[in-house]
């Protein structure tokens, strides 16, 4: 039998540790298990490589291999999603007043009157298997986004997460995620044309069909507390120990303007807020949403503005 360690990250190139640039962002990005990992990774830095502007403004920092036995055994993908995989769970227990308005607009049916239901419990109602619910295509009328929620109308019932049960099964062994950390002083603006360019590079060579979502390959962090999400699931020292959240840039960026590191996990887990518009009307967003490709000092003046939370788990469940 292999030892454990067999199965421990491959860290090629160790994360520096903190920028002192405070223009810079850490954006994370990694290949899904189904990708041709090295001929991917291979040809998104190729694309860097060979534009004299991006190599002076975006660096590669950390470069790590984690192999699927890892990922299951520590449980990585439970805890990337945790807030999702909350839902699928409990379905409407934990829908706020604001999320329920907008289900009722969205789908035209009053929220008391319809049939939701956690993704885990719609497996058994309609008899699908987590593959099924997750493969299930629906009209574009018949899905909508919630707080960070999906919600998908299947015959006669609402399900929310539907593919929360699959990603939780996944048998990841025998697989590798690589795991990139580019630093930059670019904005998202910019970054998302690099991805844009690496998403057409891929369909010139074939491995990403034309109509297929990049996301199906790769992902990258979408914002400051994405990137803290995706630190906290895969950042690893050589010796495969966690970079605790106190390490990581934005959470440091945050203490620097007074943010106890403890407040900043409280929007990891509690990401659905409630926030004053110009004119002071309130507004429901999820942090990720709110914050979506701003920078830290944007986020930072977003931050301002939050008015509560939506209470989601306590710590224990946490």
């Amino acid at each position: 039998m292999a030892d454990s360690a067999d199965h421990n990250p491959a860290v090629l190139i160790p994360y520096p540790g903190l920028s002192t640039n405070p223009g810079e962002q850490d954006i994370f990005v990694y290949l899904r298990p189904e990708s041709n990992g090295v001929l991917v990774e291979s040809i998104m830095l190729k694309v860097i490589q060979q534009d004299p502007a991006y190599k002076r403004r975006l660096f590669l920092v950390y470069l790590a291999n984690l192999p699927g036995e890892f990922i299951l055994r520590n449980r990585i993908t439970a805890g990337h999603y945790p807030v999702r995989l909350r839902f699928a769970e409990e379905g409407t227990r934990l829908f706020t007043r604001s999320m329920r308005e907008v289900f009722s607009r969205e789908f035209g049916v009053p929220f008391s009157c319809a049939r939701i239901l956690g993704s885990f419990e719609a497996m058994s109602a309609l008899n699908m298997s987590s593959v099924e619910l997750f493969n299930v295509w629906v009209e574009d009328k018949d899905i909508i986004s919630l707080n960070g929620q999906t919600i998908k109308r299947i015959g006669d019932c609402y399900v929310v997460n539907p593919d929360i049960p699959e990603l939780m099964h996944i048998n990841y062994e025998g697989t590798n995620i690589a795991v990139m950390i580019f630093r930059t002083t670019m904005n998202y603006a910019e970054f998302t044309r690099i991805v844009q360019m690496m998403e057409k590079t891929l369909v010139d060579a074939r491995i990403l069909l034309p109509n297929q979502p990049a996301a199906h390959i790769f992902h990258y962090s979408k914002g400051p507390f994405e990137q803290i999400l995706d630190g906290l699931g895969y950042l690893f020292t050589p010796g495969a120990v966690h970079i605790p959240l106190s390490d990581l840039p934005f959470p440091r960026f945050l203490e620097s303007r007074g943010m106890d590191f403890s407040i900043t996990r409280g929007y990891l887990l509690h990401p659905i807020i409630q926030y004053a518009e110009a004119g002071g009307k309130l507004r429901e967003k999820s942090i990720y949403d709110y914050t979506r490709e701003n920078s830290y000092e944007e986020t930072w003046e977003k931050l301002l503005t939050i008015k509560s939370q939506a209470l989601l788990m306590t710590e224990k469940e946490a």
